[in-house]
C-alpha cells in the first residue's frame, strides 16, 4: 500500500507541474524559482571554486618557500649540538631534507636605501632540500661563500632589491640589533655581496625576507657555534601532522615541533572563515528563490482545492496530500540545483582547462583565474541547497494536509 501511495504522490505532484492554460501564471513563477535555485547554486559554486584556487596557490608558495616542518628549543636557547640532531631527523621516515637556520630582523642597507628584513642564515648545501629558494631565483646564483677572496654572499627578495636599488656585485651591508642594550652600544654590521635575488610573487617573502651564509648569521647574531632550530622537509607534506607528533615524542618536551599550518594559523584559518563565510551569505541567494517556491506551491493549493477534496473523498489521507506538494517543491528545487550544479562546474571545468578569465599580472601573482573542485563542497552546496527547498515545502504541504474535504468540495 505504502509503494502505491508514494507512486501516486509522484504522478500527481509531476502532474501539477505540467504547464497548464488556465494555470500559465504559476508555471512562469515556478520556472522563476527553478532560474533562482540555479543561479544561487552556480554562484556559490563558483565562488568557492576560486577560493579553493586561490587557497591552493597561496598554500603551494607557503609549503615551497617555507620548510614543511620546523624544530626549535622550547626555551628559546640556541642548539649547539645540531650537527648530530641534523643527523638523527634525516633518519626519520618521510623526511627528505633538514637545514639548520638562525633567523632573526636586522636592517639591510645599501648606498640607496635601507629595510627591515628578516634575515635568515642557514646553509648552501641545505637550503635547497627544505624550500624552493633555488627554483625562485629571478637573477643571479644561490652563493653564500666569498669568492675570489671577496665578500660573503647575501640573497634578497624582489621587492626588497627594488626598494634598495640594487645589482647583482653591489654592497650590502647588514646591521644586526642583538646585542644593543643602550643608546652608547654599537650594534654588529657585516657587509656582503648580492649573489642573487628570488622572486616568490608573495610579497610577505619578497619583500621581508634575505637569506646569508650560517657562520656569518652566528657572528652577525652572537649564536656562536649554534642554530636557532632546523627546518625540515618531507616526501609528503599531507604526513606533516603525524611527523610531527612522532619527532614531540622522540625530541621530548625541550623542543617545540611546528608544522606549516602552525607558522601560517592565522591565515588559514582566515581563508576557512571566508570560504564557509561565502557559503552562507550566497545560500540567502537559494533561500530568496526558496520563497518564490513557496507562493508557487500556495497558489498551486488554492487552484488545486476542489482535486484536493475529490483525492480526500477517494481515501487520501494527509500524508498522501502533504506529500504530494513536498514532492512538487522538491523537483522544483532539485531541477535548480542540478542545472546550477552542472552549469557551475562546467564553467570551472573550462576555466581550469583553457584559462580564458585573465587576471592583470601587474596586480595578481597568477595570469589567470584559479578554480579547483573539491567533493566536499559538491555535497556541501547540494545538501544546503537541497535542505532549503525542503524547509521551504513544508507550509505550503502543510496547509493542503488540513483542508477539510467538505469545504475543499465545496469551493
Amino acid at each position: 500500500m505504502r509503494w502505491n501511495s508514494v507512486r501516486v504522490e509522484r504522478y500527481i505532484a509531476l502532474r501539477y507541474l505540467k504547464p497548464e492554460r488556465d494555470n500559465i501564471f504559476i508555471s512562469i513563477i515556478g520556472l522563476i524559482s527553478i532560474l533562482g535555485v540555479t543561479v544561487g547554486v552556480t554562484a556559490i559554486v563558483l565562488v568557492l571554486s576560486i577560493l579553493n584556487g586561490f587557497e591552493r596557490e597561496v598554500k603551494s608558495r607557503f609549503i615551497g618557500f617555507d620548510a614543511h616542518l620546523k624544530v626549535r628549543p622550547k626555551n628559546d636557547e640556541s642548539i649547539a649540538d645540531w650537527k648530530t640532531l641534523s643527523d638523527s631527523l634525516n633518519g626519520v621516515l618521510s623526511v627528505v631534507g633538514v637545514s639548520p637556520f638562525i633567523q632573526e630582523k636586522a636592517v639591510v642597507t645599501s648606498r640607496q636605501g635601507n629595510h627591515v628584513a628578516f634575515v635568515k642564515g642557514t646553509l648552501e648545501s641545505t637550503i635547497g632540500t627544505v624550500s624552493s629558494l633555488d627554483r625562485d631565483l629571478s637573477s643571479g646564483s644561490l652563493r653564500f661563500e666569498p669568492r675570489n677572496g671577496g665578500l660573503p654572499g647575501i640573497v634578497v627578495g624582489y621587492s626588497m632589491d627594488l626598494n634598495l636599488e640594487t645589482n647583482l656585485g653591489d654592497t650590502i651591508t647588514v646591521i644586526s640589533p642583538v646585542g644593543v642594550t643602550s643608546p652608547f652600544s654599537v650594534p654588529a654590521a657585516r657587509r656582503f655581496e648580492l649573489s642573487g635575488v628570488f622572486k616568490t610573487d608573495m610579497f610577505e617573502y619578497d619583500n621581508a625576507y634575505a637569506f646569508i651564509g650560517l657562520p656569518e648569521a652566528q657572528a652577525l647574531f652572537e649564536q656562536e657555534q649554534g642554530v636557532q632550530g632546523l627546518d625540515i622537509k618531507l616526501g609528503r607534506v599531507e604526513d606533516s601532522w603525524d611527523v610531527q607528533r612522532q619527532l614531540q615524542v622522540r625530541l621530548g618536551d625541550g623542543f617545540v615541533v611546528e608544522t606549516w599550518y602552525d607558522q601560517h594559523a592565522d591565515l588559514y584559518t582566515a581563508m576557512a572563515l571566508e570560504k564557509w563565510g561565502s557559503l552562507i551569505l550566497l545560500s540567502l541567494i537559494i533561500l530568496v528563490a526558496s520563497f518564490n517556491i513557496v507562493s508557487t506551491l500556495i497558489m498551486v493549493v488554492m487552484q488545486k482545492t476542489p482535486e484536493i477534496g475529490i483525492l480526500q473523498s477517494m481515501g487520501a489521507d494527509s500524508r498522501m496530500i502533504s506529500g504530494i506538494f513536498v514532492r512538487q517543491g522538491l523537483w522544483v528545487g532539485g531541477v535548480g540545483v542540478l542545472v546550477g550544479t552542472l552549469t557551475g562546474y562546467s564553467i570551472c571545468f573550462l576555466q581550469i582547462q583553457y584559462r580564458f578569465i585573465k587576471l592583470p599580472a601587474d596586480i595578481f601573482f597568477l595570469e589567470a583565474l584559479p578554480m579547483e573542485l573539491k567533493w566536499v563542497d559538491f555535497f556541501a552546496v547540494i545538501t544546503v541547497s537541497l535542505v532549503i527547498c525542503l524547509f521551504s515545502t513544508f507550509y505550503p504541504a502543510r496547509k493542503a494536509s488540513r483542508l477539510l474535504p467538505v469545504e475543499a468540495l465545496r469551493s
